[in-house]
């Protein structure tokens, strides 16, 4: 029999680098929550009545803020990277 090591697909020598801070993530995805929490109203009274209201308010804001927790992510990213 032969030995059985374990190798990544590519046969790639990984290195362990520092630990990543997913803390850090967490803590600015709760806070998008809360902006979102808090900002839903000023954003649907801002945005008027009808369908652009409603588009605006569960559709557009939600896509900027976790568009911006994901930029913030990959910045937290590119900040830890070995």
């Amino acid at each position: 029999m032969t030995d059985n090591q374990a190798t990544t697909l590519l046969g790639r020598d990984e290195v362990i680098g520092r630990k990543y801070p997913i803390f850090l993530e967490r803590i600015v995805f709760v806070i998008i929550v809360v902006v979102f929490i808090l900002g839903y109203e000023e954003v649907r009274d801002r945005t008027g009545d009808g369908m652009i209201s409603i588009i605006s308010t569960w559709c557009l804001f939600p896509f900027i803020l976790l568009f911006s927790a994901e930029m913030i992510g990959r910045v937290i990213q590119a900040i830890n990277r070995d």
